[in-house]
């Protein structure tokens, strides 16, 4: 055989091998095909988790509709046979809904279960994720059947007009629908995604092994065709297989690589050649090391400033969002459920609380909690917390010399207390704990950057937490009266207007009572206007005991009082209107240590519907009744006149 012939087979021999081999050890790789299978699950069960949502809405969708159309045929019979289509048409898609959901439900639990076969039969055991995707299906297979029967039952309800139609939904089937099974469902929708990313996180595990096999395998298929290259090549004379192997050693990275022949021919002039090839090489060579590390060095320092960039970008982005939140609280516990959602956000690998002083002002209370476990107690002294004592941020290392708030317990882990100052107010405190890894790297402090964020938290919340006390204050001035602490006249308007449509929407009765003060001139004239003004406050905070919950008192102007009652018939008002007349003038009120002597009440009573579906025909007739009352002489009860031109 030829010199030309060996080297072409040689040549084919080294280019064929490594692709063959690579072939062999990354595409008909078991473990990625494994990993690509159970993504394709997880992106299923994932499209079928999103379904299971969207038929829950559209479920709450169609009973919102079929209600809708009920209280339409109740308030305008004109658009009953209308109303009565849509709601029926309602009706059937509350069941198609179902009817969705169980196909979804069966098509995702078929879903898993082959999943589950399929990883099985490759030897993988189930992880928590796993078996916590399997118990919410079993939920959710298990609350189907409420589900079922309580659309069924909706529908009955809805069919037959039944009155119970609203309070049904209220209180059975949107409780169960929106808490529990949409509960579920998120649930499952996350649990599906962090599945999806753990066989992501496989994929890659696998594609890495895989090519660190393929290289393996194409460095031993490149030593294999080495030695049939030289098991070939071994008829070509003595210096062309030197040169032939220096010029492989200096390929496969060997720059110390030099060829030894003493000659003066041309074979001698291509050795030398050759190593002076081989010190420009190894030159070049080194030159191109040091500047590729440098490159390195330089791309990891802008990754890393990159991703501490992002970092700052996120957490900038959730503080304005906790912001813009905050300014749409109306309560404090809205408040500390943004503050808490955000902190967690903001503070990972942390446990905190979030506490505010009492009315007291003597301790303060958790008003939220996040993470396994904060470590702190849910109510404590202020002196047991040095941030609280120093008016500033307190910050505890894990160290044997930290000096440690006592509302951490016997906890050793770093912490944090921010207190939340606002207008030269303490109103809180802000505690954060580091969460235990089960690590050797165990956290020590926290950084200089998360201290500077636990502040801006601080801050945020503290302004949020004062403006809404003072929105508080402020609203509480305008709907209350001040002598009497009852609602005024104001809140009085806004009640009614909210409990009338709903008592007639839900054909309930309410009852309203008028009363004055008999006689109340002559408290002014014989003892002043202060024991005319002690008269009413006694008589408000009598008010706000004798009243049920539920129950509305307000003072209507001057000496006269209304009273709110929710689904209180007639003889019931009255008897409640006749027990307050007695009872009532049986207190002794005094005013500076002078007894006033006996105070009696003149008390009208209406009811809905008897007297009046709006608001101004039923404080109208409760004062006809009460004017009627201090006619025939006062101290006493009368039930407003029903208009003859009114059905009952």
């Amino acid at each position: 055989m030829k010199i030309r012939a060996k080297l072409l087979l040689a040549l084919a021999a080294v280019s064929l091998i490594p692709p063959i081999a690579a072939y062999v050890s990354l595409i008909n790789n078991p473990r990625i095909s494994l990993a690509l299978r159970m993504n394709e699950y997880e992106a299923q069960q994932g499209n079928t988790a999103e379904q299971l949502q969207s038929d829950l809405r559209a479920i709450e969708s169609a009973v919102e509709e079929s209600l809708s159309e009920t209280y339409r045929i109740q308030i305008d019979p004109k658009q009953t046979k209308d109303a009565d289509r849509q709601r029926r048409f309602a009706n059937s898609a509350v069941q198609s809904g179902v009817a969705a959901f169980e196909r979804d439900l069966d098509t995702l639990g078929q879903s898993t279960e082959r999943q589950a076969r399929e990883t099985s039969a490759a030897g993988q055991p189930p992880d928590a994720i796993d078996l916590h995707q399997t118990e919410l299906l079993k939920n959710l297979h298990e609350s189907f059947p409420d589900l079922k029967s309580n659309a069924d039952q909706f529908r009955k309800l809805s069919d037959g007009f039944s009155p119970a139609e609203g309070e049904f939904v209220q209180e059975i089937f949107e409780p169960k629908e929106r808490e529990r099974l949409g509960k579920i469902v998120q649930e499952l929708a996350s649990e599906t995604n962090r599945r999806a990313e753990r066989d992501r996180r496989n994929i890659e595990l696998a594609l890495q092994r895989a090519y660190k096999d393929s290289l393996l395998v194409v460095l031993l298929g490149v030593a294999v065709s080495a030695i049939l290259a030289a098991l070939i090549s071994r008829a070509v004379i003595g210096p062309i297989q030197k040169l032939r192997d220096a010029a492989q050693q200096l390929g496969q990275g060997k720059m110390d690589t030099r060829i030894i022949l003493n000659s003066n021919d041309e074979l001698g002039e291509l050795a030398g050649s050759f190593n002076r090839m081989a010190d420009d090489l190894t030159k070049l060579m080194e030159e191109r090391g040091q500047a590729q590390d440098e490159i390195s060095r330089a791309h990891e320092e802008l990754k890393n400033s990159m991703g501490d960039l992002e970092s700052r970008n996120r957490e900038a982005g959730t503080l304005s969002e906790m912001a813009d939140l905050l300014q749409s609280c109306f309560t404090l516990e809205e408040a500390s459920g943004v503050i808490a959602s955000s902190a967690q956000k903001l503070f990972h690998g942390f446990s905190g609380t979030l506490l505010v002083f009492s009315a007291s002002r003597n301790v303060l209370e958790a008003a939220m909690t996040w993470g396994l476990n904060s470590h702190a107690e849910r109510v404590f002294s202020p002196n047991d917390c040095w941030a609280l004592r120093r008016g500033r941020l307190h910050h505890s290392g894990s160290g044997d010399d930290a000096v440690r708030c006592s509302h951490f317990g016997g906890s050793r882990l770093p912490s944090l207390c921010t207190p939340l100052m606002a207008h030269g107010e303490t109103l809180g405190i802000l505690c954060l704990v580091t969460k235990p890894n089960g690590s050797v790297d165990v956290q020590t402090t926290i950084s200089e950057f998360n201290v500077k964020l636990a502040v801006s938290v601080g801050e945020q919340a503290a302004l949020s937490f004062a403006n809404l006390k003072l929105r508080e204050k402020l609203r509480y001035q305008s709907i209350r009266d001040p002598l009497t602490g009852l609602f005024n006249r104001r809140y009085l308007d806004e009640s009614l207007e909210r409990e009338l449509p709903n008592a007639v929407r839900k054909n309930r009765s309410l009852g309203i009572i008028m009363l004055d003060v008999d006689r109340f001139k002559k408290f002014n004239d014989m003892f002043g206007h202060d024991a005319g003004d002690t008269v009413l406050r006694e008589l408000g905070d009598y008010l706000a005991k004798f009243i049920r919950r539920g129950d509305l008192a307000c003072r209507y102007g001057g000496e006269e009082f209304t009273l709110i009652l929710p689904e209180c018939s007639l003889e019931d008002t009255r008897r409640r209107a006749e027990e307050l007349r007695t009872s009532f003038q049986q207190l002794s009120i005094k005013h500076r240590d002078i007894v006033l002597g006996k105070v009696t009440l003149s008390l009208g009573v209406a009811v809905l519907p008897n007297h009046g579906t709006t608001a101004v025909e039923l404080l109208a007739a409760a004062d006809g009744a009460l004017l009627r009352a201090k006619e025939e002489g006062r101290d006493r009860v009368l039930i407003a006149e029903v208009s003859p031109n009114r059905s009952i």
